[in-house]
């Protein structure tokens, strides 16, 4: 079953009230199975002063008092939490809540500091998310081996404000996910907010074995601020939800049996070709090719065409007569 993640990350650049706002209206009023958030309680471990974006995200900064209340109205509403972890004591306040999973972004990946953090401090229940959009193979090789007793989930897409659909890359996604045949898939589409084909681009990704779909949420659907030009609307996540429904029931079990849908079509006579009779057969006589003729009818037989040939030159139990389907109880006893 593919689940569905509502991402908030700094979309509410520090104002808090907004940011309640948003996770109230997710929750109450949306689909998504789990809801994401950003914590970052350290910036000084998680960025350098010299950054260019470190005075706006200082600014932006979010209390741990702001973020219990806020994880409890996710707690509340009964959705699942993922928790983005920028630091190690955002990690250390995260283990608090037991959060169903967490994420190493590809940014920090295989960053020692908080890759011991995660295994020291967030329970082995929870599912731990890689980020891997942007990363090498080698860095993606390192990282799996290092959560190799967790739970992992390696998560597609970067976002560069917003995601051209040319650098998706579904084909090495693909490639990517053959290397990890035991690990479950997600995918975070940054595609842009106002792109036509946004959601196509969405599911034609999904459909790729993914168990996971990231979108980001907004509640001013095209306003700008942080991270507004891949969110869509809590309307568009809903209809969303609803499509990669149908895609799971299009995508099936898997099963290489037939199913009775294609049982029915596939039954032979009415619908494929079956083996009757070119003229009145004797019982006792060895069925030849010169004997058959294969033909759609409206009879029945449970001898497929494969069946047929395997028993040519068996002898027959019963007479049968010209363009009379050639069925079991001619050939053997029941």
């Amino acid at each position: 079953m593919t689940k569905l993640i509502a991402e908030t990350a700094w979309h509410h650049e520090g104002d808090y009230v907004f940011m309640k706002n948003l996770v109230t209206r997710i929750c109450e009023t949306s689909s998504a199975d789990i809801v994401k958030l950003h914590i970052t309680l350290d910036l000084d471990e998680y960025m350098s002063k010299d950054h260019d974006a470190y005075k706006t995200l200082k600014s932006w900064m979010l209390s741990a008092k702001q973020w219990e209340e806020l994880i409890g109205i996710v707690r509340n509403n009964g959705k699942e939490l993922m928790l983005l972890l920028n630091d190690t004591k955002a990690i250390d306040f995260a283990s608090k809540f037991n959060p169903e999973m967490i994420e190493i972004h590809s940014v920090c990946l295989n960053v020692p500091r908080l890759q011991r953090a995660v295994i020291e401090n967030i329970d082995k229940k929870a599912k731990v998310v890689i980020g891997i959009g942007g990363c090498s193979l080698d860095e993606v090789k390192k990282a799996v081996q290092f959560f190799h007793e967790r739970e992992i989930v390696l998560m597609f897409g970067f976002q560069n404000y917003p995601t051209k659909y040319e650098n998706v890359n579904l084909g090495k996604i693909r490639k990517i996910q053959a290397l990890y045949p035991g690990e479950k898939f997600g995918y975070a589409d940054h595609t842009s907010w106002d792109e036509d084909n946004n959601e196509l681009i969405t599911l034609l990704v999904s459909a790729n074995g993914m168990d996971f779909i990231e979108k980001h949420v907004t509640t001013d659907y095209g306003k700008v601020r942080c991270d507004y030009s891949a969110a869509i609307s809590i309307e568009q996540l809903n209809m969303l939800y609803k499509k990669i429904k149908l895609l799971e029931n299009l995508y099936g079990d898997g099963s290489m049996l037939l199913n009775k849908a294609e049982e029915d079509y596939s039954k032979y006579g009415p619908m494929k070709m079956a083996a009757i009779a070119k003229h009145d057969l004797v019982k006792g006589s060895k069925l030849t090719m010169g004997d058959v003729h294969f033909c759609r009818t409206s009879q029945s037989t449970g001898i497929s065409q494969i069946d047929l040939l395997q028993v040519i030159g068996n002898k027959l139990v019963e007479d049968v007569k010209i363009n009379q389907v050639i069925d079991w109880n001619h050939i053997r006893e029941r």
